[in-house]
């Protein structure tokens, strides 16, 4: 594991601390310090959405500091984490951003961590696209097994009534 540490990074992008592959796509850590009264513009590759998970307050922040870290988005500004030092000092979080349109800011006297990861944006269809087949197949497993099931029971009925036939052919040529 590869680790980046920047004492001021100017502007949000991907840092490759960590990288893992899932499946067809690649999600790679993202990082970004966002100061007080600052507004950051997300850089990724085309195709790819933002994670955002934490938001956490700056390890060296003062005493009792507080931030509301905003998500803009189409020209209208959302908070979506108010952090006090003391108090409530990180935010777990599960927002997905367009990282052409999505702009982060903090208000207030303390400075940021944001966290996540890089995602294709395309995955869920992937999956879906994938799911798809083994769907199918399971389908086709479980109509197979259902018909070996229902198979032995067809004959057994057969046998019956072969058999009652017998008994009645008997019964006939006894009277």
């Amino acid at each position: 594991l590869k680790t980046k540490l920047c004492s001021r990074l100017p502007e949000c992008s991907v840092y490759p601390a960590a990288q893992s592959s899932a499946h067809h796509n690649t999600m790679s850590f993202w990082g970004c310090i966002v100061a007080p009264g600052q507004a950051q513009k997300i850089e990724s590759k085309a195709g790819e959405l933002l994670h955002l998970s934490q938001a956490c307050l700056a390890p060296d922040v003062a005493s009792g500091a507080g931030a509301k870290v905003l998500v803009e988005q189409g020209g209208t500004s959302f908070a979506v984490a108010n952090l006090k030092e003391g108090g409530q000092e990180f935010c777990a979080l599960d927002l997905f951003l367009d990282s052409n349109e999505a702009k982060l800011s903090v208000k207030g006297k303390a400075t940021v961590h944001l966290t996540g990861y890089f995602e294709a944006e395309d995955v869920d269809e992937e999956m879906e696209e994938d799911a798809a087949p083994k769907a199918a197949a399971k389908k086709e497993t479980k109509t197979a097994e259902a018909k070996a099931k229902a198979e032995p029971k067809a004959e057994a009925k057969a046998k019956a009534k072969t058999a009652a036939k017998k008994d009645e052919e008997v019964e006939d040529e006894e009277e």
